[in-house]
């Protein structure tokens, strides 16, 4: 079974003091977690919105019967990354674009890309406000 697959994974820094490595720690998982779910949404709004090029000149959204979009899982890895899937057997082709058995082509609807380029700026406003939790 092919499916489509996007990683999030944080950086360290090992020269860190111990108090100040707590809190990072800290700010990062909360970080994180909270951007985990951010990119949930928006990996669901993109699939959802009727904003994709099609064959016949106008646009639409990814959702046909709706198992691709109810197919995206999120795991939490044990080196601290996130990973989605998209377990379908179509959804790299979706993704990506592709050929028809008849020939035609059919434009890839990338979901993942505009939240993943989102991503640095909303990433950098929730590490900023885990920081200022942290600093009361």
């Amino acid at each position: 079974m092919q499916s489509c697959r996007c990683s999030l994974m944080a950086r360290r820094n090992e020269n860190v003091p111990p108090d100040l490595e707590r809190m990072l720690d800290e700010v990062s998982a909360a970080s994180m977690r909270r951007s985990a779910l951010w990119l949930d949404g928006r990996f669901t709004e993109e699939i959802s919105a009727s904003k994709w090029n099609w064959t016949d000149g106008g646009t639409r959204d990814i959702v046909d019967e709706g198992l691709l979009r109810s197919s995206q899982t999120r795991r939490e890895l044990s080196d601290g990354s996130v990973e989605w899937s998209w377990p379908r057997e179509y959804a790299t082709v979706v993704h990506e674009g592709g050929v028809r058995t008849n020939g035609k082509r059919f434009p890839g609807r990338p979901w993942t890309q505009l939240p993943l380029q989102e991503l640095p700026e909303v990433a950098q406003k929730i590490a900023d406000q885990e920081i200022r939790k942290w600093r009361g």
